[in-house]
Protein backbone atom coordinates (compact mmCIF):
# COMPACT_ATOMS: atom_id res chain seq x y z
CA UNK A 1 0.00 0.00 0.00
CA UNK A 2 1.37 3.40 -0.82
CA UNK A 3 1.09 6.09 1.76
CA UNK A 4 3.68 8.43 3.63
CA UNK A 5 4.30 10.20 6.86
CA UNK A 6 0.93 11.65 5.92
CA UNK A 7 2.33 14.51 6.29
CA UNK A 8 -0.23 17.27 5.07
CA UNK A 9 -2.99 15.35 6.44
CA UNK A 10 -1.52 15.99 9.77
CA UNK A 11 -1.06 19.45 9.58
CA UNK A 12 -4.80 19.54 8.29
CA UNK A 13 -6.07 17.50 10.60
CA UNK A 14 -3.96 19.48 13.62
CA UNK A 15 -4.91 22.61 12.42
CA UNK A 16 -8.87 21.69 11.95
CA UNK A 17 -9.29 19.88 15.42
CA UNK A 18 -7.41 22.72 17.89
CA UNK A 19 -8.02 25.65 15.59
CA UNK A 20 -5.12 27.88 16.65
CA UNK A 21 -4.03 30.67 14.81
CA UNK A 22 -2.61 30.72 11.69
CA UNK A 23 0.95 31.74 13.49
CA UNK A 24 0.60 29.04 16.36
CA UNK A 25 -0.18 26.27 13.71
CA UNK A 26 3.03 26.91 11.67
CA UNK A 27 5.07 27.08 15.29
CA UNK A 28 3.42 23.78 16.69
CA UNK A 29 3.50 22.27 13.48
CA UNK A 30 7.20 22.97 12.20
CA UNK A 31 8.64 21.39 15.49
CA UNK A 32 6.24 18.34 15.20
CA UNK A 33 7.47 17.81 11.51
CA UNK A 34 11.24 18.23 12.60
CA UNK A 35 10.30 15.90 15.36
CA UNK A 36 8.82 13.24 13.05
CA UNK A 37 11.18 13.46 10.22
CA UNK A 38 13.87 12.57 12.59
CA UNK A 39 12.28 9.58 13.92
CA UNK A 40 11.62 8.81 10.46
CA UNK A 41 15.43 8.77 9.74
CA UNK A 42 16.35 6.70 12.75
CA UNK A 43 14.03 3.97 11.68
CA UNK A 44 15.31 4.04 8.02
CA UNK A 45 11.80 5.51 7.12
CA UNK A 46 11.45 7.58 4.09
CA UNK A 47 10.14 11.15 4.43
CA UNK A 48 9.41 11.64 0.65
CA UNK A 49 5.28 11.51 1.30
CA UNK A 50 5.94 9.50 -2.67
CA UNK A 51 7.74 7.22 -0.88
CA UNK A 52 6.18 3.36 -0.81
CA UNK A 53 5.92 1.88 2.68
CA UNK A 54 7.19 -1.56 3.13
CA UNK A 55 6.28 -3.69 5.62
CA UNK A 56 9.16 -6.38 4.93
CA UNK A 57 11.84 -3.64 5.39
CA UNK A 58 10.23 -2.85 8.73
CA UNK A 59 10.16 -6.77 9.32
CA UNK A 60 13.52 -6.98 7.82
CA UNK A 61 15.27 -4.49 10.08
CA UNK A 62 13.64 -5.91 12.67
CA UNK A 63 15.18 -9.67 11.99
CA UNK A 64 18.59 -7.97 11.49
CA UNK A 65 18.35 -6.38 14.90
CA UNK A 66 17.57 -9.95 16.49
CA UNK A 67 20.42 -11.22 14.32
CA UNK A 68 23.41 -8.91 15.27
CA UNK A 69 22.09 -9.26 19.16
CA UNK A 70 22.48 -13.18 18.57
CA UNK A 71 25.83 -12.97 17.68
CA UNK A 72 27.21 -10.71 20.52
CA UNK A 73 25.77 -13.00 22.59
CA UNK A 74 27.34 -15.56 20.96
CA UNK A 75 30.76 -13.99 20.66
CA UNK A 76 30.18 -13.23 24.68
CA UNK A 77 29.42 -16.59 25.61
CA UNK A 78 32.52 -18.03 23.20
CA UNK A 79 34.27 -15.50 24.79
CA UNK A 80 33.30 -16.69 28.56
CA UNK A 81 34.43 -20.61 27.18
CA UNK A 82 37.80 -18.82 25.93
CA UNK A 83 38.50 -17.57 29.25
CA UNK A 84 37.75 -20.33 31.11
CA UNK A 85 39.75 -22.74 28.99
CA UNK A 86 42.90 -20.25 29.51
CA UNK A 87 42.05 -20.42 33.59
CA UNK A 88 41.99 -24.33 33.39
CA UNK A 89 44.92 -24.86 31.30
CA UNK A 90 46.74 -22.10 33.65
CA UNK A 91 45.57 -24.17 36.73
CA UNK A 92 46.48 -27.08 35.10
CA UNK A 93 42.72 -28.15 35.76
CA UNK A 94 41.51 -29.37 32.28
CA UNK A 95 38.88 -31.45 31.95
CA UNK A 96 39.55 -32.57 28.61
CA UNK A 97 35.86 -33.95 27.13
CA UNK A 98 33.79 -31.36 29.19
CA UNK A 99 35.64 -29.17 27.29
CA UNK A 100 35.47 -30.91 24.35
CA UNK A 101 31.31 -31.04 24.71
CA UNK A 102 31.41 -27.18 25.12
CA UNK A 103 33.48 -26.74 22.38
CA UNK A 104 31.31 -28.99 20.20
CA UNK A 105 28.15 -26.94 21.14
CA UNK A 106 30.11 -23.97 20.24
CA UNK A 107 30.46 -25.47 16.79
CA UNK A 108 27.20 -26.34 16.05
CA UNK A 109 26.03 -22.85 16.42
CA UNK A 110 29.07 -22.04 14.25
CA UNK A 111 28.01 -24.15 11.17
CA UNK A 112 24.58 -22.49 10.70
CA UNK A 113 26.34 -19.11 10.59
CA UNK A 114 26.34 -16.96 7.32
CA UNK A 115 29.20 -15.30 5.89
CA UNK A 116 28.07 -12.20 7.16
CA UNK A 117 27.36 -13.48 10.82
CA UNK A 118 30.90 -15.06 10.93
CA UNK A 119 31.93 -11.55 9.67
CA UNK A 120 30.43 -9.69 12.87
CA UNK A 121 31.17 -12.70 15.07
CA UNK A 122 35.37 -12.35 14.47
CA UNK A 123 34.73 -8.63 14.58
CA UNK A 124 33.01 -8.66 18.19
CA UNK A 125 35.72 -10.77 19.09
CA UNK A 126 38.93 -8.75 17.64
CA UNK A 127 37.09 -6.05 19.97
CA UNK A 128 37.14 -8.55 22.82
CA UNK A 129 40.33 -7.49 25.06
CA UNK A 130 39.06 -10.29 27.55
CA UNK A 131 40.89 -12.92 25.20
CA UNK A 132 43.95 -13.24 24.87
CA UNK A 133 45.06 -12.71 20.97
CA UNK A 134 46.71 -16.40 20.34
CA UNK A 135 43.70 -17.90 22.24
CA UNK A 136 41.62 -15.99 19.42
CA UNK A 137 43.25 -17.48 17.10
CA UNK A 138 43.48 -20.93 17.95
CA UNK A 139 39.41 -20.64 18.18
CA UNK A 140 39.25 -19.40 14.61
CA UNK A 141 41.46 -21.66 13.16
CA UNK A 142 39.77 -24.53 14.81
CA UNK A 143 36.61 -23.42 13.63
CA UNK A 144 37.76 -23.02 10.16
CA UNK A 145 38.75 -26.51 9.82
CA UNK A 146 35.22 -27.90 11.16
CA UNK A 147 32.86 -25.63 8.87
CA UNK A 148 35.69 -25.76 5.95
CA UNK A 149 34.19 -29.54 4.82
CA UNK A 150 30.50 -28.95 4.44
CA UNK A 151 30.47 -24.44 4.09
CA UNK A 152 33.84 -23.89 2.38
CA UNK A 153 32.45 -20.40 1.27
CA UNK A 154 31.83 -19.60 5.42
CA UNK A 155 35.22 -20.77 5.83
CA UNK A 156 37.21 -18.66 3.16
CA UNK A 157 34.92 -15.78 4.54
CA UNK A 158 36.09 -16.75 8.43
CA UNK A 159 40.00 -16.59 6.97
CA UNK A 160 39.48 -13.39 5.14
CA UNK A 161 38.08 -11.30 8.10
CA UNK A 162 40.27 -13.05 10.97
CA UNK A 163 43.12 -12.56 8.95
CA UNK A 164 42.82 -8.52 9.16
CA UNK A 165 41.35 -8.60 12.34
CA UNK A 166 43.36 -11.40 14.30
CA UNK A 167 46.44 -11.11 11.85
CA UNK A 168 46.50 -15.20 11.31
CA UNK A 169 49.85 -14.65 9.08
CA UNK A 170 51.54 -17.57 8.06
CA UNK A 171 48.63 -19.47 9.71
CA UNK A 172 47.11 -18.75 6.06
CA UNK A 173 49.86 -20.80 3.92
CA UNK A 174 47.99 -23.43 5.38
CA UNK A 175 44.54 -22.99 5.51
CA UNK A 176 44.23 -21.42 2.56
CA UNK A 177 44.97 -24.68 0.17
CA UNK A 178 42.86 -26.27 1.97
CA UNK A 179 39.59 -24.98 2.29
CA UNK A 180 40.00 -23.85 -1.63
CA UNK A 181 40.57 -27.49 -2.21
CA UNK A 182 37.06 -28.07 -0.26
CA UNK A 183 35.36 -25.54 -2.39
CA UNK A 184 36.89 -26.49 -5.38
CA UNK A 185 35.97 -29.90 -5.12
CA UNK A 186 32.38 -28.93 -4.82
CA UNK A 187 32.60 -26.01 -7.35
CA UNK A 188 35.32 -25.51 -9.07
CA UNK A 189 34.55 -22.30 -11.44
CA UNK A 190 32.70 -20.66 -7.86
CA UNK A 191 36.47 -21.25 -6.17
CA UNK A 192 38.17 -19.58 -8.68
CA UNK A 193 36.30 -17.20 -9.24
CA UNK A 194 36.61 -16.40 -5.30
CA UNK A 195 40.90 -16.52 -5.43
CA UNK A 196 40.28 -13.76 -8.46
CA UNK A 197 38.01 -11.30 -6.31
CA UNK A 198 40.43 -11.39 -3.64
CA UNK A 199 43.68 -11.33 -5.42
CA UNK A 200 44.48 -8.18 -4.08
CA UNK A 201 44.79 -9.64 -0.67
CA UNK A 202 46.20 -12.94 -1.27
CA UNK A 203 49.13 -11.35 -3.33
CA UNK A 204 51.67 -14.43 -4.45
CA UNK A 205 49.45 -17.13 -3.27
CA UNK A 206 47.04 -16.40 -5.54
CA UNK A 207 49.02 -18.07 -8.33
CA UNK A 208 49.79 -20.49 -6.07
CA UNK A 209 46.25 -21.76 -5.28
CA UNK A 210 45.97 -22.24 -9.20
CA UNK A 211 47.54 -25.48 -8.07
CA UNK A 212 44.82 -26.60 -6.04
CA UNK A 213 41.84 -25.43 -8.22
CA UNK A 214 43.47 -27.68 -11.11
CA UNK A 215 43.44 -30.95 -9.37
CA UNK A 216 39.87 -30.18 -9.47
CA UNK A 217 39.34 -28.58 -12.79
CA UNK A 218 41.55 -27.57 -15.64
CA UNK A 219 39.57 -24.72 -17.19
CA UNK A 220 38.82 -22.88 -14.23
CA UNK A 221 42.39 -22.74 -13.18
CA UNK A 222 42.92 -21.60 -16.73
CA UNK A 223 40.68 -18.99 -15.92
CA UNK A 224 41.90 -17.62 -13.35
CA UNK A 225 45.57 -17.57 -14.68
CA UNK A 226 43.56 -15.31 -18.04
CA UNK A 227 41.88 -13.16 -15.01
CA UNK A 228 44.62 -12.65 -12.59
CA UNK A 229 47.67 -11.83 -15.32
CA UNK A 230 50.30 -12.32 -12.65
CA UNK A 231 53.54 -11.22 -13.76
CA UNK A 232 55.03 -14.51 -13.44
CA UNK A 233 52.72 -16.39 -16.14
CA UNK A 234 55.46 -19.13 -16.06
CA UNK A 235 55.15 -19.69 -12.49
CA UNK A 236 51.28 -19.93 -13.03
CA UNK A 237 51.56 -22.69 -15.73
CA UNK A 238 54.25 -24.38 -13.64
CA UNK A 239 51.60 -25.20 -10.72
CA UNK A 240 48.67 -25.47 -13.24
CA UNK A 241 50.79 -28.51 -14.47
CA UNK A 242 51.38 -29.85 -11.20
CA UNK A 243 47.66 -30.29 -10.92
CA UNK A 244 47.89 -33.24 -13.35
CA UNK A 245 47.26 -36.46 -11.94
CA UNK A 246 47.51 -40.26 -13.77
CA UNK A 247 44.05 -40.51 -15.85
CA UNK A 248 43.97 -36.20 -16.10
CA UNK A 249 46.79 -35.82 -19.03
CA UNK A 250 44.66 -35.67 -21.76
CA UNK A 251 42.05 -33.46 -19.97
CA UNK A 252 44.80 -31.46 -19.64
CA UNK A 253 45.88 -31.46 -23.16
CA UNK A 254 42.33 -30.89 -24.16
CA UNK A 255 42.36 -27.61 -21.74
CA UNK A 256 45.41 -26.24 -23.18
CA UNK A 257 43.70 -26.81 -26.60
CA UNK A 258 40.28 -24.74 -25.82
CA UNK A 259 42.30 -22.14 -24.79
CA UNK A 260 44.58 -22.07 -27.52
CA UNK A 261 47.69 -21.86 -25.13
CA UNK A 262 50.22 -21.56 -27.55
CA UNK A 263 54.36 -20.51 -27.55
CA UNK A 264 56.08 -20.03 -24.26
CA UNK A 265 53.42 -20.14 -22.57
CA UNK A 266 52.17 -23.88 -23.70
CA UNK A 267 55.62 -24.84 -23.53
CA UNK A 268 55.89 -24.19 -20.11
CA UNK A 269 52.91 -25.96 -18.91
CA UNK A 270 53.80 -28.60 -20.94
CA UNK A 271 57.53 -28.75 -19.75
CA UNK A 272 56.15 -28.81 -15.79
CA UNK A 273 54.08 -31.95 -16.38
CA UNK A 274 57.40 -33.32 -15.13
CA UNK A 275 56.67 -31.76 -12.03
CA UNK A 276 53.36 -33.97 -11.58
CA UNK A 277 52.43 -36.60 -9.48
CA UNK A 278 51.15 -38.22 -13.20
CA UNK A 279 54.90 -38.77 -14.17
CA UNK A 280 56.85 -38.85 -10.62
CA UNK A 281 54.36 -42.05 -9.44
CA UNK A 282 53.36 -43.51 -12.61
CA UNK A 283 56.43 -44.55 -14.96
CA UNK A 284 54.50 -47.43 -16.61
CA UNK A 285 51.46 -45.08 -17.50
CA UNK A 286 53.60 -41.90 -17.90
CA UNK A 287 56.49 -43.74 -20.07
CA UNK A 288 53.30 -45.18 -22.41
CA UNK A 289 51.27 -41.78 -22.97
CA UNK A 290 54.63 -40.12 -24.41
CA UNK A 291 54.64 -43.08 -26.66
CA UNK A 292 51.10 -42.47 -27.71
CA UNK A 293 49.95 -40.76 -31.03
CA UNK A 294 47.93 -38.16 -29.12
CA UNK A 295 51.05 -36.30 -28.21
CA UNK A 296 52.78 -34.50 -30.78
CA UNK A 297 56.86 -35.06 -31.10
CA UNK A 298 57.07 -31.41 -29.84
CA UNK A 299 55.18 -31.89 -26.67
CA UNK A 300 56.71 -35.25 -26.01
CA UNK A 301 60.43 -33.34 -26.62
CA UNK A 302 59.60 -31.00 -24.23
CA UNK A 303 58.86 -33.17 -21.36
CA UNK A 304 61.60 -35.68 -22.05
CA UNK A 305 64.06 -32.87 -21.61
CA UNK A 306 62.96 -31.56 -18.43
CA UNK A 307 63.26 -35.18 -16.68
CA UNK A 308 65.68 -34.92 -13.93
CA UNK A 309 66.25 -37.01 -11.35
CA UNK A 310 64.27 -35.24 -8.69
CA UNK A 311 61.12 -35.51 -10.83
CA UNK A 312 61.61 -39.71 -11.19
CA UNK A 313 62.99 -40.43 -8.17
CA UNK A 314 62.60 -44.60 -7.52
CA UNK A 315 62.30 -45.03 -11.20
CA UNK A 316 65.38 -43.58 -11.99
CA UNK A 317 66.59 -47.21 -13.66
CA UNK A 318 62.86 -47.50 -15.53
CA UNK A 319 63.54 -43.82 -16.91
CA UNK A 320 67.02 -44.64 -18.11
CA UNK A 321 66.04 -47.49 -19.96
CA UNK A 322 63.57 -46.34 -21.39
CA UNK A 323 65.13 -43.17 -22.65
CA UNK A 324 68.52 -45.48 -24.22
CA UNK A 325 65.32 -47.33 -26.36
CA UNK A 326 63.93 -44.45 -27.81
CA UNK A 327 64.42 -44.28 -31.61
CA UNK A 328 64.77 -40.79 -32.45
CA UNK A 329 67.79 -40.52 -29.93
CA UNK A 330 68.15 -36.42 -29.72
CA UNK A 331 69.45 -33.73 -27.60
CA UNK A 332 66.51 -34.05 -25.94
CA UNK A 333 66.92 -37.82 -24.59
CA UNK A 334 70.63 -36.87 -24.25
CA UNK A 335 69.86 -33.76 -21.39
CA UNK A 336 67.09 -36.22 -19.76
CA UNK A 337 69.66 -39.50 -19.54
CA UNK A 338 72.47 -36.44 -18.41
CA UNK A 339 70.39 -34.94 -15.85
CA UNK A 340 68.71 -38.14 -14.24
CA UNK A 341 72.00 -39.82 -14.33
CA UNK A 342 73.90 -36.77 -12.35
CA UNK A 343 71.29 -36.49 -9.43
CA UNK A 344 70.98 -40.35 -9.31
CA UNK A 345 74.96 -40.51 -8.62
CA UNK A 346 74.71 -37.66 -6.06
CA UNK A 347 72.24 -39.77 -4.61
CA UNK A 348 73.31 -42.77 -4.74
CA UNK A 349 76.11 -43.71 -6.97
CA UNK A 350 76.58 -47.62 -6.07
CA UNK A 351 73.00 -48.15 -7.75
CA UNK A 352 73.72 -45.81 -10.48
CA UNK A 353 77.22 -47.52 -11.34
CA UNK A 354 75.53 -50.84 -11.16
CA UNK A 355 73.08 -49.51 -14.14
CA UNK A 356 75.67 -48.11 -15.68
CA UNK A 357 78.05 -51.34 -15.61
CA UNK A 358 75.07 -53.55 -17.07
CA UNK A 359 74.95 -51.38 -20.25
CA UNK A 360 76.01 -52.06 -23.70
CA UNK A 361 79.35 -50.77 -24.82
CA UNK A 362 78.26 -47.43 -27.40
CA UNK A 363 77.72 -44.41 -27.59
CA UNK A 364 75.13 -43.77 -25.03
CA UNK A 365 77.26 -45.70 -22.56
CA UNK A 366 80.23 -43.56 -23.13
CA UNK A 367 78.22 -39.95 -22.84
CA UNK A 368 76.33 -41.62 -19.26
CA UNK A 369 80.20 -42.56 -18.13
CA UNK A 370 81.26 -39.08 -18.65
CA UNK A 371 78.05 -37.94 -16.79
CA UNK A 372 78.64 -40.44 -14.05
CA UNK A 373 82.89 -39.76 -13.89
CA UNK A 374 82.15 -35.59 -13.70
CA UNK A 375 79.49 -36.36 -11.13
CA UNK A 376 81.75 -38.66 -8.87
CA UNK A 377 85.11 -35.90 -8.94
CA UNK A 378 84.44 -34.09 -6.09
CA UNK A 379 83.73 -37.05 -4.10
CA UNK A 380 85.53 -40.01 -5.73
CA UNK A 381 87.97 -38.80 -7.74
CA UNK A 382 89.75 -42.30 -7.97
CA UNK A 383 86.99 -44.19 -8.69
CA UNK A 384 85.92 -41.04 -11.37
CA UNK A 385 89.55 -41.69 -12.85
CA UNK A 386 88.79 -45.61 -13.35
CA UNK A 387 85.97 -45.01 -14.93
CA UNK A 388 87.49 -42.42 -17.10
CA UNK A 389 90.00 -45.05 -18.28
CA UNK A 390 86.97 -46.96 -19.50
CA UNK A 391 86.19 -44.40 -22.41
CA UNK A 392 87.64 -44.79 -25.81
CA UNK A 393 91.24 -42.70 -26.20
CA UNK A 394 90.83 -39.56 -27.75
CA UNK A 395 89.67 -35.89 -26.09
CA UNK A 396 87.02 -36.39 -23.93
CA UNK A 397 88.86 -39.00 -21.80
CA UNK A 398 91.87 -36.76 -22.02
CA UNK A 399 89.47 -33.58 -21.30
CA UNK A 400 87.85 -35.82 -17.76
CA UNK A 401 90.96 -37.02 -16.83
CA UNK A 402 92.61 -33.35 -16.47
CA UNK A 403 89.34 -32.37 -14.83
CA UNK A 404 90.25 -34.89 -12.38
CA UNK A 405 93.86 -33.78 -11.96
CA UNK A 406 92.26 -30.20 -11.44
CA UNK A 407 90.04 -31.56 -8.61
CA UNK A 408 93.01 -33.03 -6.15
CA UNK A 409 94.32 -31.14 -3.19
CA UNK A 410 96.85 -32.94 -2.09
CA UNK A 411 99.94 -31.68 -4.36
CA UNK A 412 102.06 -35.11 -4.13
CA UNK A 413 99.03 -37.48 -5.02
CA UNK A 414 98.19 -34.54 -8.25
CA UNK A 415 102.16 -34.76 -9.46
CA UNK A 416 101.70 -38.53 -9.34
CA UNK A 417 98.51 -39.03 -11.00
CA UNK A 418 99.71 -36.63 -14.03
CA UNK A 419 102.55 -38.87 -14.79
CA UNK A 420 100.48 -41.54 -14.26
CA UNK A 421 98.35 -40.06 -17.00
CA UNK A 422 100.61 -38.12 -18.94
CA UNK A 423 98.91 -35.06 -18.29
CA UNK A 424 101.37 -32.12 -18.35
CA UNK A 425 101.05 -29.03 -15.80
CA UNK A 426 100.29 -26.50 -18.73
CA UNK A 427 97.70 -28.71 -20.46
CA UNK A 428 96.22 -29.04 -17.54
CA UNK A 429 96.27 -26.03 -15.81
Amino acid sequence: MKISLLISAIIVGIDAYFGFDQKEKIKVLTSEWEELKSAAIAKNVSTDPKATFSSQRVRSDSARAAREKAIGEFATELATLAQKMEAAQAEGDFNQSEMQKEVTDFLDKLTNMSPSDLKSLIKALSEDNSIKDETKRELVMMSIMMISSENPEAALALISESSKSLKLGDRNNHMLPMVIGQYAAKDPQAAAAWVVENSDQLGDRASQLILTVAQQGFEPALTMINALDPKEKNQSYHYLAMGVKAGDQDKFLAALDANNLTGVNRKTAIRSLVNSAFIKENFETASTWLESSDLSETDKKHIVENLHFHNVGDSAKEWLDWIGQQENNDNSTTRAASQILFGWTKNNFVAAGEWLQSQEAGPNKNRAIKTYAETLIPYEPAAAADWALTLPDGPERTQLLRNIHSSMKDQDLKAAFAEEHGITIESAE
